[in-house]
């Protein structure tokens, strides 16, 4: 390591011890220490999503306690090292960190660059929106062809007089009705004659007959447009300048760079690799957003394994705590609880009502799968539900005595119902989303204050008091 290289590392670790006094520790959450920065990033971030008015820093910190709180116990339960989070966070990672790893100039100056060089290509005269008549007679055509061909351009033209459409031209003379149809040309593209007579045209104006190597022309010029300002095209030419895997080049550039500010004495692809091991260090947005990023991932992981999915499998739990909060649970208007029936026939429709009827609901899916005939099955749809007014349109018919009927299921051309009107939830599959909402809540209440018990929160109320007040 040369002199240079070594003064650098020697800064850049000065660096690193002021940036620890100036950047205090504001809590540790199970020993692990969080800034002032990392809560100011996350308190200013979040805050105004929180409510109109917004929170004090002392109204927000029990939250963020309990945001840290699971992804300490997402470590405990060690899912920082499931594989596919890892994978997961090394994708978005490498993503993110490639706008430091590259150079953007590089790009935005080849981008331009082609700008440039096709805006000069097409000129001052843009896009031409043209449409023609030609009848093909190539240079080599025989004479009687390209008398043939002189005629019907002069007919054409004569007819063009006379007020008729190119459209009305093309089946006089059975063209393809795609070949009057308008396109649009730059300079370059078509034949000398043909761009010489189009882009001497005025908008609606349509020429006299012409010739060019492919046969006899007329043109008419409809309309033109600008090229159009870099900032428009940038997109598209970035796009397929990435194609072109120019980001390997802005890389290898951005390398290069780098090379010289280490003081040299490495590859650039060594010089990228020690850049993108500092980047959390080096760019405090950068690295605020990988921790938010990282902890997210933790916080999700480990909710869904101890909280989601649970209240939503919980068949037990649910029943348990419905009963218990039952009173809580209510409706503004009756709901009919049961089966919606289409049916094929007749026959079919009464079979199925003659063994669902008198059933308990939570029994109608288990008896539809064993007791009704296959053939039945395939010979009608029934949907089970509990219906409030709106919800299906035969319910609101035949139940609720509203409206005209819903739609009929393709086949199945007879509908009718089977159920009960319920004046309040019997269950908690009446209210089914309202509850595994409320149990949710209920285990997340349970869950955290089982984390605090279990790890130690210390916060620093001096440094507290300075969060986006210190200068």
């Amino acid at each position: 390591m040369n002199f240079k290289t070594l003064f650098i590392w020697m800064a850049l670790a000065a660096s690193s011890v002021a940036a620890q006094v100036e950047d205090p520790v504001l809590m540790t959450v199970n020993g692990t220490p969080v800034h002032r920065s990392e809560f100011e990033y996350a308190f200013n971030k979040n805050n105004g999503n929180l409510s109109e008015k917004g929170q004090s820093v002392e109204e927000y910190l029990p939250m963020y306690v309990d945001f840290k709180l699971k992804v300490e116990e997402a470590k405990a339960l060690r899912l920082d090292t499931v594989s596919s989070l890892i994978a997961e966070y090394k994708r978005d990672r490498d993503q993110l960190a490639e706008g430091y790893l590259t150079d953007p100039g590089f790009v935005d100056s080849e981008a331009y660059r082609i700008y440039a060089k096709d805006s000069a290509t097409i000129g001052k005269d843009g896009f031409l929106k043209v449409a023609h008549i030609v009848f093909l007679a190539k240079q080599k055509s025989d004479e009687a062809a390209v008398s043939r061909a002189k005629a019907q351009i002069d007919s054409a033209y004569v007819m063009l007089s006379q007020g008729k459409t190119f459209s009305e031209i093309a089946e006089y003379f059975k063209l393809q009705p795609r070949s009057v149809e308008p396109f649009e040309i730059i300079k370059g593209q078509a034949y000398a004659e043909f761009e010489q007579v189009a882009f001497a045209l005025a908008d609606g104006e349509y020429s006299k007959p012409f010739e060019s190597p492919a046969g006899f022309h007329i043109v008419k010029r409809l309309s033109s447009r600008p090229f159009g300002s870099f900032e428009e095209y940038k997109p598209a030419i970035v796009n397929m300048l990435e194609q072109r895997d120019i980001k390997t080049e802005a890389r290898l550039r951005k390398g290069r760079e780098l090379v010289k500010e280490f003081g040299g004495g490495i590859t650039p692809e060594e010089a990228l690799a020690r850049e993108d091991s500092l980047l959390e260090t080096k760019y405090p947005e950068f690295g605020n957003l990988m921790r938010e990023y990282y902890d997210g991932l933790l916080f999700f992981a480990v909710s869904t394994r101890e909280v989601w999915n649970k209240a939503s499998a919980d068949e037990a739990g649910l029943k348990k705590f419905f009963k218990k909060n039952k009173k809580n649970y209510k409706f503004e208007t009756p709901r009919y609880r049961g089966a919606v029936i289409y049916a094929n026939s007749q026959e079919n429709l009464d079979s199925i009502k003659a063994v669902l009827e008198g059933k308990p609901h939570d029994e109608y899916k288990a008896i539809i799968e064993k007791n009704i005939a296959k053939d039945s099955v395939r010979a009608a749809r029934v949907e089970l539900g509990v219906y409030a007014i709106g919800d299906n349109g035969w319910v609101d018919k035949i139940v609720f005595s509203q409206g005209d009927g819903g739609k009929k299921r393709l086949g199945f051309g007879l509908v009718d119902v089977v159920g009960t009107v319920i004046d309040k939830p019997e269950t908690y599959k009446d209210v089914k989303g309202v509850v595994v909402n409320d149990y949710q809540k209920f285990l997340e209440d349970k869950w955290v204050k089982l984390l605090r018990k279990k790890y130690k929160v210390v916060v620093d109320r001096e440094v507290l008091k300075s969060v986006n007040n210190h200068n």
